[in-house]
């Protein structure tokens, strides 16, 4: 800690007056910060939204989100990127929205406008059927795509999400092809679903698993190599011998040009309020799993993400 504290206090040197005294007298923020999140409400502000008691409780610190919709999550992105690089605006989003959205829309926001502060959720993604059909485990979706190409039709939330492109990684990599039908979210593919208009859907465990716990759908299989924790009955793709790991991390970040102590304190009160049991609690009542990873990590894998889908990406684009 002593160690920490003095790297702080040395970077914190070059900072402007009012910046220091802030961070000297522990008060850093000292006002509400607004957290842009780039797509509609009940999505991945509810991620989020559970963790606002333990940071005022802890720390003071206010957030006040806004779900700002467009463009695969670049219109929110590109808010952000703007902003002030004071740490008072920051971006939660998908990693699809600065490794696949960008190579999609000349233009738009990529991970290098922004400083990573901190991953807190990393989402995978089922692939679900409706109760009655007859693709009802992982061994039919297999040998059904396999023998009927085009046959299959999925929805999805979106074009060019990591959804689309991770059924569509599946179908090319099974040698055959699915038919994509784009929704603005996952719960309108879901409705599409039940009503009997899609075969199949793509999307997070927090939409499916409530409908497969209700008997209307089929939980086929999570679309990683290995089986989701807080959905253990379900196979993962490995299991059929499918090299295959699609997950979207959720994180939070800072303008490019936001100050290192800015952003150190940041990510340290973002770190110690995800500890909070009941934070944890909410989300996992959720099937959604905190995956706290510091920046180094996060920026590892936003590359890691931008060189898996981008050959991909250049396809679905034509």
């Amino acid at each position: 800690m002593r160690r920490r504290s003095f790297a702080l206090a040395a970077a914190g040197a070059a900072l402007p007056l009012g910046w220091r005294e802030a961070l000297a007298a522990d008060v850093f923020p000292a006002r509400p910060i607004q957290v842009i999140v780039p797509y509609a409400a009940g999505g991945a502000d509810s991620y989020i939204r559970p963790l606002q008691p333990a940071l005022e409780k802890k720390h003071g610190v206010k957030l006040v989100i806004e779900s700002l919709v467009g463009a695969g999550g670049t219109v929110g992105a590109a808010k952000v990127k703007r902003a002030a690089p004071d740490g008072y605006t920051l971006l939660f989003c998908g990693s699809g929205a600065l490794t696949i959205a960008p190579r999609l829309q000349a233009g738009a926001p990529v991970a290098a406008d922004f400083v990573p502060l901190l991953n807190l959720v990393t989402i995978p993604y089922l692939i679900a059927t409706k109760k009655g059909s007859p693709i009802r485990d992982l061994r039919g979706l297999v040998d059904f795509i396999k023998s009927r190409p085009g046959a299959l039709s999925y929805g999805s939330p979106g074009f060019g999400s990591a959804p689309h492109l991770g059924m569509e990684a599946l179908a090319r990599t099974l040698g055959s092809s699915v038919t994509h039908i784009p929704f603005s979210g996952v719960a309108t593919a879901m409705q599409s679903l039940l009503g009997g208009h899609v075969d199949a859907l793509i999307g997070a465990p927090s939409t499916v698993m409530p409908q497969v716990e209700a008997g209307t759908v089929n939980a086929v299989v999570v679309v990683s190599k290995d089986r989701f924790p807080l959905a253990p009955d379900v196979p993962s793709l490995a299991e059929a011998g499918i090299d295959l790991d699609v997950s979207t991390h959720f994180a939070f970040y800072a303008p490019r040009g936001t100050p290192a102590p800015v952003a150190a304190r940041l990510a340290s009160v973002l770190a110690d309020a995800a500890t909070d049991p009941a934070f944890r609690q909410a989300l996992e009542a959720t099937r959604t799993r905190v995956d706290v990873l510091p920046a180094e990590v996060l920026t590892r894998v936003l590359a890691e993400e931008s060189a898996r889908f981008g050959p991909l990406v250049a396809t679905v684009k034509s």
